[in-house]
């Protein structure tokens, strides 16, 4: 799904917290790898939907989970 579609699916189910998974996962679009980061961060920011963002491998406590940062602004393409 795109960005568009992942947020509106995360609303339609009322979850909680959005994880969206394989963003960035591969390099093969026609896009810059982290747009998809970008647009869906923007998009769960203008809807009030709480986002996690974990580093590729990292945990994720479900109990309590972290937002998590930015992370990918920082790798280098």
């Amino acid at each position: 799904m795109h960005p568009e579609e992942t947020l509106q699916a995360h609303v339609d189910l009322r979850g909680r917290w959005l994880l969206p998974i394989h963003n960035g996962t591969f390099d093969l679009a026609m896009h810059v790898w982290h747009e998809p980061f970008e647009r869906i961060a923007a998009l769960a920011a203008a809807r009030g939907v709480s986002l996690i963002t974990p580093e590729m491998g990292e945990r994720v406590h479900l109990e309590s989970p972290q937002s998590g940062s930015a992370w990918w602004r920082s790798v280098v393409e």
